[in-house]
């Protein structure tokens, strides 16, 4: 057996309703999902309109048969800014949980304190009774709130190497963290978790989502516990002109059907 999850920060500015870039939006996640049919989808800074409406480009995923979801607190109502990591899934989600990672020095910079930082966390249940743990997370960017980003990173880094994650967990997200950053935290984990992102010609990262431009990163990360009972089958970043980060499709296959 075979499972994919999509990999994608969806850009906050691409979520404002009737403005062109949020009909792209919508357009290109139906594409995604008709072409490669992930089985999970990992989300960064989805926008809540208000508290009464739920994140529209989560309800609009319900349509393609995602209809389990697990989302991080909104940062502010109405607020079009970097707000929540979600999952959204085709197979059942249990033990939901929400872990604040670090203050949200972003917003508290532009007038919003004490406001958190949060990841999400789900156990998933594939067929067969296999499941499996996953982890989707956006700690601080390194510009806007460098203490921030660190207390964030190494919360995650107490969580995968804790023993409630230490095995079938997948951990995702927009990072903000560059591979040669000092004190990298793929290098803090690498004892516990492989992980997967761009390369030099094919970054996840692209300042204002440009075509050509020197200002190329990778920041989108999939991580993935060595002590799993899946493997990676295939890793792709896939070409999209729609937000300013591209979208990863990670496929694990179950090792247990090799036995």
């Amino acid at each position: 057996m075979t499972f994919s999850i999509l990999v994608w920060n969806i850009w906050y500015r691409n979520q404002v309703p009737g403005d062109v870039r949020y009909d792209r939006l919508l357009s290109e996640l139906k594409r995604l999902t008709d072409q490669h049919q992930p089985d999970l989808i990992a989300l960064n800074e989805v926008v809540w309109p208000s508290d009464e409406q739920f994140p529209p480009v989560v309800k609009y995923l319900q349509k393609f048969g995602y209809n389990h979801s697990h989302l991080a607190n909104r940062a502010k109502p109405g607020m079009y800014l970097p707000s929540s990591a979600a999952l959204c899934s085709r197979f059942k989600i249990v033990q939901k949980e929400k872990i604040v990672i670090s203050k949200n020095g972003y917003l508290e910079r532009r007038g919003y304190p004490g406001l958190n930082k949060e990841a999400v966390s789900a156990q998933i249940v594939l067929p067969e009774d296999h499941a499996l743990t996953v982890l989707v997370a956006h700690p601080q960017d390194t510009y806007h709130a460098l203490k921030d980003h660190r207390v964030g990173m190494n919360s995650l880094d107490q969580l995968v190497h804790s023993e409630a994650y230490g095995k079938n967990t997948i951990l995702v997200g927009d990072m903000n963290e560059w591979r040669l950053i000092p004190g990298a935290f793929r290098r803090k984990v690498a004892d516990v978790m492989d992980s997967r992102t761009g390369t030099i010609l094919h970054p996840t990262w692209r300042y204002n989502a440009r075509g050509f431009t020197p200002l190329r990163l990778n920041l989108d990360y999939v991580y993935w516990n060595k002590q799993s009972d899946f493997v990676l089958k295939d890793f792709k970043v896939l070409a999209s002109d729609v937000s300013d980060h591209q979208p990863l499709l990670a496929t694990f296959e179950l090792v247990q059907q090799h036995k």
